[in-house]
Parts: C-alpha cells; sequence; structure tokens
C-alpha cells in the first residue's frame, strides 16, 4: 500500500536493535531510548477484550476489573485496546469538541494509581488532548508498575476517517520487559509493512497491536483481512503480535496473539474476556513440526515516512508523560 507523494516529504530513520542512528534530515521519527526492567524471569501478557464506548465511566470499570484479574493471574503487564478508556472518536465520538477531558484525566489517574497498587503495567488505550485549536491524538499510554506514564504512542497512521477527529502521531515506543523488546501500534498501522519493518530494526519480538473494529452493522471485508494481516505482520517479522478489539457488535474479529510462524490463537467473539500468554513461548514447535520462514530482514528505505496526515508540534504532543 503507497501514501500519497505529498505526505513522502520527511527522510526516516534507521534505528538498530540497540542505537538509533538517524538518516540525514530525520529527527522527528527517531522514539526515545527503551524503557527497562530488571529481572530475566517469563513475561506473561493479558490482552483484554470489552465493548467500548462512548461512556468514560463504564469503560474505566471494565478496565479496572481486568487490570485486578490479570494482577490477580500474575501477568506482567495488561494490554487494552484502541480509545478503549475514551471511546473511539468517528464512531462512538462523533467529535471531541465538548469532550469530558477532566473525567478523562480523573479516571486515568484512577488506573495509573490501580497499576502501582497491583505491580502491574498498563497499555491503555485512549485519547491525548493537545490544544483548544487541535485535534487531539489517538494514543497508547504505557503505565509502569509504579503508576507512572512511561511514554505514550501515537496512532502514525490514521485513515480519512481518523483525520477527521484525531492528529496523526510521529514517533515509534518500545519498552523492554523481562528481557523482551515490546513496540506499539494502532490499528490502521496493520495495513502498512513498514511500521512492523521499523519495528524489527529496534529488535521488537513481542508487539501490542491495538485495534477498534466493531459497532459495524453486519460483517464487512475486515473480518478476512485484519486477521490475515496479523499473521503476515508476525511471521514476516518474526514477531508475537498481541491484537485486542472492541467486542462490540458487529465485531470484526476477536481479540488474538499470533506466533512468530503465523498461527492464531482467538478468544470469542463479542464475549469480554482476557487472553493470557507467557513469554518466551515455545507451546507451538512442541506440538508439531513448526516454522519460521523470513530470516532475511527487510532494509530501512532512505526516504520512508511513517505517517500520513499533519503530526501536531505542540508542547502536549511532544510530552510523552502527559496526562490526557
Amino acid at each position: 500500500m503507497k501514501l500519497n507523494k505529498n505526505i513522502r516529504n520527511i527522510a526516516a530513520v534507521a534505528a538498530l536493535v540497540i542505537l538509533p542512528v538517524l538518516v540525514p534530515g530525520y529527527s522527528i521519527f527517531a522514539g526515545r531510548d527503551s524503557h527497562r526492567t530488571d529481572g530475566s524471569a517469563a513475561l506473561k501478557v493479558a490482552t483484554c477484550q470489552f465493548p467500548v464506548s462512548a461512556d468514560i465511566d463504564g469503560n474505566a470499570k471494565y478496565i479496572r476489573d481486568f487490570i485486578k484479574e490479570a494482577a490477580a493471574n500474575k501477568a506482567n503487564i495488561v494490554h487494552f485496546s484502541e480509545a478503549a478508556l475514551s471511546g473511539y472518536g468517528g464512531a462512538d465520538v462523533p467529535d471531541f469538541k465538548n469532550y469530558d477531558w477532566e473525567k478523562l484525566r480523573a479516571r486515568t489517574h484512577e488506573i495509573m494509581a490501580l497499576a502501582k497498587q497491583n505491580n502491574i503495567w498498563v497499555v491503555l488505550g485512549s485519547a491525548h488532548y493537545l490544544s483548544p485549536k487541535e485535534k487531539p491524538t489517538n494514543c497508547l499510554y504505557i503505565i509502569s508498575d509504579e503508576g507512572k506514564i512511561v511514554d505514550r504512542y501515537d496512532k502514525s497512521m490514521c485513515t480519512s476517517g481518523d483525520l477527521k477527529v484525531y492528529t496523526p502521531g510521529n514517533h515509534l515506543v518500545t519498552i523492554e520487559l523481562k528481557g523482551i523488546k515490546c513496540g506499539f501500534l494502532i490499528c490502521y498501522d496493520s495495513c502498512f509493512p513498514e511500521m512492523y519493518n521499523i519495528y524489527r530494526h529496534k529488535g521488537v519480538k513481542v508487539m501490542f497491536h491495538s485495534f477498534y473494529n466493531a459497532r459495524h452493522k453486519s460483517k464487512t471485508i475486515l473480518d478476512e483481512i485484519i486477521p490475515a494481516e496479523i499473521r503476515v505482520r508476525a511471521s514476516d517479522n518474526l514477531m508475537w503480535v498481541v491484537a485486542n478489539n472492541s467486542s462490540a457488535a458487529h465485531s470484526a474479529w476477536p481479540t488474538c496473539i499470533a506466533r512468530p510462524d503465523g498461527s492464531l490463537t482467538s478468544l470469542q467473539r463479542g464475549v469480554p474476556g482476557i487472553l493470557y500468554r507467557t513469554f518466551p513461548d515455545d507451546e507451538k514447535t512442541k506440538k508439531f513440526p513448526s516454522w519460521t520462514h523470513n530470516n532475511k530482514m527487510m532494509v530501512l528505505p532512505e526516504n520512508e515516512v511513517y505517517h500520513n496526515g499533519k503530526p501536531s508540534h505542540h508542547p502536549r504532543a511532544a510530552n510523552r508523560q502527559a496526562l490526557p
């Protein structure tokens, strides 16, 4: 899939596993150094689905309950879908002109406190306020087990509908948990192989990919194409892809986890729940012959652009530890 020429106007970054190396002329997409945690024990991931809506309080209750359940099941990190707390702009929320940002901030504070109380990392889908004159970003807050926002990923590849209500991002985010490099993407990012390729160059082995493909009137092409993309991105990049979705009807597909061999494990479509996985995981290869194929890493094009639309230069966009 190609972007229009008018948005391919910034040179890309070649980011290696340990140190980022910038292509001359490019500065805004380098991302910051990975966040690290101590310990070499296995990493247990919990990824969740529930019927995301415009009701911030209702969304927050699902999120709090799932954080407690994941922590009780000894998960190290719990992962929520795109716009899980805020509701999805253009679908649940027609626009953000009269949005209750104070309530969103208050519920975010509560979730941060709960992360600390339960000693668990949280990947929280939400919206990030920029200014009265700018649209918010569609984001994932990365909340540590100390209850702090350590980073924020802003959806970079926005659909034409997204761009009516959101401002696109222009940076990558990685963290390292239990010795495993993790990356973060949102929904439409899956349609662009270059988004996975650059994370592969950063050494990412587990991708947290949050989606919102729900509240359709009936089945759409998304029911077919998105699970296929998840499998292909996993197998092409030798990554685990942890891909969740809203469970609101009609949900295009259920929350799933793809292995680097392209096989898939899923929850039941349309039913709130949690899917767990512990890394490293050799379950598949122990049960039957399995293999990976793409051991030749693709190069990073020197003139690639990893966003569409016009990103913001507002200080609140640059401050990736800020509240909504």
